[in-house]
């Protein structure tokens, strides 16, 4: 799904109506937005060949049967931190497409009852996309697919814990799930940082990955909290010393390595015996 259309049209067979948005997210390709949104993929072909460059925005809510939750990493809204105090520490298998901030959005399986849209309710960071609702989805600046949860991937029901979307029942929060710091813990972050921080030029990119990879299947474990997992990773990024001055390491590029890369180590959660 190289093009804009290819995308469009998988989806709408994959997953619900959608419809064209400027590259930037700054308007409509000649189309009232949301309210043009289709399956039709004679329309859909008419729209990209009208606007190549357009990327698909898709319906959510119960007329695509998709709820959507964007996880916001920017202006002081942290959905990671979130998503940790509502006991979250393992990246749910299902969907999930990166977004140009660091962020990303996860599909899930709408329920049998209606679910609003909401900004922040569950949590700073975390947007619940319902009825009325909708997201950006690949390709587009900045936007791709996860490795290993690709549109492919079979959707996972909506989870409990974005009940308190609902307009129906009484909104309620999972309990916080403690996570101490053991002395394995400890150990194993304080030697991922120092390999981080001292990792020799030509090797930074592939240690910084292996790192953040190994300390996200130990957070999934349940042996390290994650916020403090992200924040001495992102810590220990920032770090690097760059090899070529030429191409200098950008706090922004770090920050999105360490994400996918500790996003994709909860893929595979590490426990330690006691």
């Amino acid at each position: 799904m190289n093009s804009g259309r290819d995308a469009a049209l998988f989806y709408a067979g994959r997953f619900g109506p959608v419809w064209p948005q400027t590259p930037e997210k700054t308007g409509y390709c000649g189309t009232n937005g949301s309210h043009d949104a289709t399956r039709d993929p004679a329309i859909i072909q008419r729209w990209w060949s009208e606007h190549p460059d357009a990327v698909p925005a898709l319906m959510a809510g119960t007329v695509s049967g998709i709820i959507a939750l964007d996880v916001d990493l920017k202006n002081g809204r942290y959905g990671l931190d979130a998503l940790d105090a509502l006991g979250v520490s393992t990246h749910p298998r299902t969907p999930t497409a990166h977004t140009p901030s660091g962020g990303f959005h996860l599909l899930f399986g709408a329920p049998d009852h209606p679910v609003r849209s909401s900004t922040d309710k569950i949590g700073p960071g975390l947007e619940v996309k319902g009825d009325s609702g909708w997201i950006t989805l690949p390709p587009g600046p900045g936007r791709r697919w996860d490795d290993f949860l690709g549109p492919e991937t079979p959707l996972a029901p909506m989870p409990s814990w974005m009940i308190v979307a609902e307009p129906t029942r009484k909104p309620t929060l999972r309990p916080v799930r403690e996570v101490r710091l053991s002395r394995y813990g400890e150990a194993a972050l304080e030697s991922a940082v120092k390999a981080i921080i001292h990792a020799p030029a030509g090797q930074q990119h592939n240690t910084l990955n292996r790192e953040c990879f190994a300390i996200g299947g130990l957070v999934a474990g349940g042996v390290v909290p994650a916020a403090l997992a992200l924040e001495s990773l992102t810590w220990a990024a920032r770090q690097i010393s760059s090899a070529d001055p030429r191409r200098p390491w950008r706090a922004t590029e770090l920050d999105k390595q360490v994400r996918a890369s500790f996003l994709d180590g909860q893929l595979q959660p590490r426990q330690v015996s006691a």
